[in-house]
């Protein structure tokens, strides 16, 4: 039960992580809207750039596979454990350099966004850091079940 329970958020905050980097990309004003995106006046502009056209496609491309993985555990496939490592490395990665990015900038006294939008980021890049501990995990512990 538990195991379902936790299943269903990492797939619910996979999503919002997805999605919200995919409107990052391709629609930076309704992110903006949602408050899932900075307004571009309010961040560096490299930092604006590199979030939106490097870093921003490569999530788009690659955060899909951890709320997949969720979704394959919950369903009992065989190969959810593969995806469970690759997109537990991924969200692993970008909250990461997302935290330090902001932490390095900030200290250098260029502009990273709202305080509150800010915060909200580091919130989430914590559970998505926690998920991707939790699929990990439980990948790790299927496979050596499974071997």
């Amino acid at each position: 039960m538990v195991v379902t329970v936790l299943g269903v958020l990492v797939i619910i905050l996979g999503l919002i992580c997805w999605l919200g980097q995919t409107l990052v990309v391709f629609a930076p004003s309704v992110a903006v809207k949602l408050g899932v995106g900075e307004a571009e006046e309010d961040i560096d502009q490299s930092m604006y750039l590199f979030e939106r056209f490097s870093q921003g496609i490569m999530d788009v491309l690659l955060t899909w596979m951890l709320p997949a993985s969720a979704f394959l555990m919950l369903l009992g496939h065989d190969y959810w454990p593969v995806l469970a490592l690759v997109g537990g490395g991924v969200y692993l990665y970008f909250p990461g350099v997302f935290s330090i990015t902001r932490v390095v900038l900030k200290r250098k006294g260029l502009p990273i966004g709202q305080p509150a939008s800010e915060s909200t980021a580091y919130v989430f890049g914590t559970l998505w850091t926690l998920s991707a501990i939790f699929m990990i995990t439980l990948a790790i512990l299927e496979l050596r079940l499974t071997a």
